[in-house]
């Protein structure tokens, strides 16, 4: 894929030290806004990435002075090629926010069903990410959502149809192209046939290599088609192809799936080596040296200082470290360590040398393509009481089916996820209140809700719409035992008329009379979306 470029790459990494090779194979982590904390990551090792968050920017101005400090670190040498700068800016993650226009995430733009937008979206991400000096989009997911109550997939995949999820990712890394940036399909070989998170665990999936192609691997190959750079691996077991190792570790997939079979001739690049998949099953350094040795390229350290651990520094040192001395000691060849740089810096020299970095953009034009996606996801999937669009007879009661302490984890102080701070609950709230006139609605949050239940007698001219909310948070889950009890509830009084807004997935059923609308995200832009939906706007 870069091959035009190895030759030069081999000339220039022909001077660098063993320390240097085996530190540009690292995707490594750290926390806070200062470059000063990467300094002796990058001045010794010569780092071959980072992994941003929005613990290390949350806005534009502080990502451009973050990524131009650590270009000049990465300057001040002579054979210098740029760092590969990596964020999570996929929809439904994200990074920047809320300055950046996320869309409403891949599982909206499914909903959608309309490939030139999706385009749009994604070419929008690799404008708004170069402006603030990153280099590389980690996306998009190409997991289909086979069992749909995944914790950490969820609406970050585009849909649970194979075929029709292909289509959307070969659109998506088209248009981040467009957009001018690199990007990184994830997590191969499949990360949505499994409820298990590998922020926590390894998950298995035991299925044939025959049944893989058709179920998993179509939209990984739309991606390859579509010339994606990037290829992340996850951390699940797949016995029938591998029976020991998980497929970061094991040849059988990256080499005879993913190269040979598939034809991937990018950088694969490994998800965090500090998860917990990883990290509670295999010793690291063993890990690494095997993950290296069946085909990963570069390696991500990502959640190293996630627990804000005091020795995430050395910690990182030390793998480096580990694994010179495995080449010195003959337990990773020197000659294939030579290879793997080559491929990674002649991917750099192709890609990254050159991209035009800090650019500004028109904020407008993209969140008028974030609005259009958002609308354009919507569906009124059951109204059996015909009750919309609201009709200007009712009186509508807008609730909260949330408690307040269930949003606690919607931002973590690891900076990765949604990131999200206000609940998709009071922007459905704010724009329904722009629509209907104030002796019309009342809008009530959970507490509330709860009691004016336990009180109200139900009168014809009343319609509740009962907001339910997910968000896939890495490493954790998202409460919803009490929004289904409120649900439930609120169904047994209401009956037809209560209307089930879903800033999620549709894949929970409703209370069999109620209506249901679905926007297929949790985005400022969807729960907007929704609102206008019920009136017809």
């Amino acid at each position: 894929m870069f091959e035009s470029f190895r030759s030069q790459a081999a000339q220039k990494i022909s001077g660098w030290s063993l320390e240097e090779k085996v530190g540009q194979l690292f995707i490594l982590a750290f926390p806070g806004k200062d470059a000063e904390a990467a300094r002796p990551l990058i001045e010794r090792y010569n780092l071959g990435g980072c992994y941003l968050s929005q613990d290390n920017a949350a806005t534009f101005a502080e990502a451009r002075q973050l990524t131009q400090a650590m270009a000049a670190i990465v300057n001040q040498r002579a054979d210098a090629v740029p760092m590969l700068l990596g964020v999570d800016q996929e929809g439904a993650w994200s990074v920047l926010t809320p300055e950046s226009t996320t869309g409403p995430g891949n599982l909206a733009l499914g909903s959608a069903d309309n490939p030139a937008l999706s385009a749009q979206m994604y070419s929008v991400f690799g404008i708004e990410m170069r402006s603030a000096g990153f280099n590389c989009v980690l996306g998009p997911c190409a997991d289909v959502n086979l069992k749909p109550n995944s914790p950490i997939i969820d609406t970050r995949a585009f849909g649970e149809v194979p075929a029709q999820v292909a289509v959307q990712v070969g659109a998506a890394v088209h248009g981040a192209h467009d957009g001018g940036i690199v990007v990184c399909a994830k997590h191969f070989p499949g990360h949505g046939d499994t409820t298990g998170d590998t922020h926590r665990e390894i998950p298995v999936v035991d299925k044939s290599l025959a049944t893989l192609m058709v179920e998993d691997l179509a939209p990984f190959k739309a991606a390859i088609d579509a010339r994606v750079e990037l290829m992340m691996t996850s951390h699940i077991c797949y016995p029938q192809i591998d029976p020991v190792y998980p497929a970061t570790l094991s040849r059988a997939i990256l080499q005879d799936v993913l190269r040979e079979k598939l034809g991937f001739k990018g950088i694969v690049i490994s998800d965090s080596m500090n998860m917990g998949a990883i990290r509670r099953n295999f010793p690291p350094v063993e890990a690494a040296i095997i993950a290296f040795k069946a085909g990963i390229d570069m390696m991500m350290l990502s959640e190293e200082h996630y627990d804000h651990n005091d020795n995430y520094l050395e910690n990182q040192l030390a793998m480096i470290g580990a694994i010179v001395s495995a080449v010195e000691d003959g337990r990773m060849p020197e000659a294939e360590l030579n290879q793997i740089v080559e491929r990674v810096v002649a991917f750099k020299l192709a890609r990254l040398v050159g991209m035009p970095l800090f650019r500004e953009f028109n904020q407008v034009a993209n969140r008028k393509v974030e609005q259009a996606a958002a609308q354009s996801a919507v569906q009124i999937l059951a109204d059996p009481a015909r009750n919309l669009p609201v009709q200007a007879d009712k009186h509508v009661f807008v609730l909260q089916t949330t408690p307040l302490a269930d949003y606690a984890n919607l931002v973590n102080p690891r900076g990765i996820g949604p990131n999200q701070a206000t609940p998709a609950f009071d922007y459905f709230a704010a724009e329904i209140s722009t629509l209907l006139p104030e002796e019309r609605l009342s809008i009530l949050d959970y507490t509330e809700a709860k009691t004016w239940l336990a009180e109200v007698k139900v009168a014809a001219d009343q319609l509740v719409l009962a907001v339910i909310e997910n968000y896939p948070l890495p490493g954790e889950d998202f409460k919803q035992a009490a929004s289904k009890a409120l649900v439930a509830e609120l169904a047994a009084k209401f009956g037809e008329q209560l209307v089930v807004i879903g800033l999620r997935n549709a894949y929970e059923s409703v209370p069999e009379l109620a209506g249901h609308v679905c926007a297929y995200g949790s985005r400022e832009c969807s729960a907007r979306a929704a609102a206008q939906v019920c009136l017809s706007v």
